[in-house]
């Protein structure tokens, strides 16, 4: 006959290794439970008798007496949090549908990248990776529909042209070139297409960089963005007259493309100032955060 020590702490018993095998089956009795063997005074947990083994086998069916232990209570685990996370969406949906842009979108994408670090780094912690992503992805495309649009007006006949093409007009092609970059990188790893193998639908194995960094042949990798750019217009420089703008993404060259475009492990959206790509027109300087500059001394 066994006595034991309950969750709430009492003594219980007698009992028979019958009744602790009713017990452990309803739950009132476990491997960590303090047992006093017959002819000792010490308490030990269960696991550690070797004759109490078979009370850890198969449950059984029978019902608990009276003046049986408490249940065991096995603790929730907590629910992760994804607040943040639900906040991006909502932002980005707000600057999607309701055209608000860059007053919800920039919002949308800040908390979207932060929620989605979190969601990788502690699951456990923080859940809505696919909400964060949602929001991210709207908040781009919110902002890049912008911005093509007030390209497009400012080439209309609400600005007649006078001489060269402004300066302003090469440094929305670079943004948007950043923008597509940064949309196919949130559906791979937050890594851009030069960073991912071929067969994870990437361009590393097509890169051919010169002793400055800049990509020889930048086409490979744009073609790989091309859905996320929406047009090749956006690769040539208005004052570039050495490049043409192609008829569609099928018959790029590069002799359309007027920007160099810089690879490497370091080129992506952790290092925000390295240089991603530049125009060699204007020196414009295009950097893995999205800002656009002038080269300094250009």
């Amino acid at each position: 006959m066994y006595k034991i020590i309950g969750a709430d702490g009492k003594e219980y018993g007698p009992v028979s290794i019958d009744q602790l095998r009713d017990w452990q089956a309803q739950k009132r009795f476990s491997a960590q439970t303090r047992v006093q063997v017959p002819g000792s005074n010490e308490w030990v947990p269960a696991g550690q008798v070797p004759e109490l083994s078979s009370v850890f086998g198969p449950p059984a069916t029978t019902l608990i007496g009276q003046g049986a232990p408490p249940r065991l209570s096995v603790p929730a685990l907590p629910r992760p949090h994804k607040g943040m996370a639900v906040l991006s969406f909502v932002l980005g949906l707000c600057s999607f549908a309701l055209c608000l842009n860059v007053i919800t979108g920039l919002p949308a994408i800040i908390l979207g990248h932060v929620a989605r670090k979190r969601a990788s780094r502690s699951p456990d912690r923080f859940g809505g990776k696919g909400l964060a992503t949602a929001g991210v992805v709207l908040g781009y495309v919110s902002i890049l529909v912008t911005l093509f649009v007030a390209s497009k007006l400012m080439q209309g006949p609400f600005r007649p042209r006078r001489g060269p093409p402004p300066l302003s007009d090469c440094q929305n092609n670079l943004r948007q070139l950043g923008l597509a970059f940064k949309v196919w990188a949130l559906e791979h790893n937050d890594q851009y297409p030069f960073n991912v193998s071929t067969n994870a639908g990437g361009s590393l194995e097509l890169c051919e960089r010169g002793l400055d960094g800049f990509e020889k042949d930048p086409v490979p990798h744009l073609l790989v963005i091309a859905s996320d750019l929406s047009t090749p217009s956006f690769l040539v420089c208005p004052n570039d007259p050495s490049k043409h703008v192609a008829a569609d993404f099928a018959s790029l060259r590069a002799a359309n493309v007027s920007y160099r475009l810089r690879t490497g492990t370091s080129i992506n959206g952790d290092n925000p100032q390295e240089i991603l790509a530049m125009c060699p027109i204007h020196g414009n300087v295009l950097y893995c955060d999205g800002n656009v500059r002038k080269k300094p001394g250009g």
